[in-house]
């Protein structure tokens, strides 16, 4: 099966997420941080009259929070409701991302890269050190390797942080 992943740069790190699981792109980071929310929830922003729940995924992948958030862009994802018609086409997992808008933190956007799914390798042991249980595989592409984050695994990971 052929899909579609959206790459993002996490520092010098190409990252990847399956295109059917982004809403959009935004550049405006005017978030408001929640007391006592654990490091990952960077806070709370209002995205044309909704609630988003901002993800620092540096923090998720054991690095530095992201220092400069003006210059950050912030990959909105999907809600359960958004991805349902995908799930039950089989183009998607039935995953948990829940009923709230989520956005995660990142760098900058790369491209769209089509691969098939046998192309998708598993993680290498050389990724524990930025959570292994976050990735769900690797692509390699000529020169450059793009991560596949696991992006249930994650949004998992934060709300087991927040309680």
């Amino acid at each position: 099966m052929t899909r579609q992943i959206a790459t993002f740069h996490l520092g010098e790190t190409l990252m990847g997420i399956d295109i059917l699981m982004v809403k959009e792109i935004n550049r405006q980071v005017n978030i408001s941080p929640i007391p006592d929310a654990p490091p990952q929830l960077r806070g709370l922003m209002n995205l044309r009259g909704r609630v988003v729940t901002v993800i620092d995924l540096n923090v998720c992948l054991n690095r530095s929070p992201t220092g400069n958030i003006d210059a950050a862009r912030l990959l909105i994802l999907k809600t359960r409701e958004d991805i349902q018609d995908f799930v039950a086409d089989g183009q998607l997992e039935d995953m948990a991302v829940g009923e709230d808008i989520v956005g995660f933190v990142i760098d900058r956007m790369d491209d769209v890269a089509t691969v098939e799914e046998d192309e998708i390798l598993p993680p290498p042991p050389n990724v524990a050190d930025i959570g292994e249980d976050l990735i769900r595989g690797v692509i390699k592409r000529g020169n450059r390797l793009i991560i596949l984050l696991d992006v249930a695994a994650v949004l998992e990971d934060v709300m087991a942080a927040g309680k």
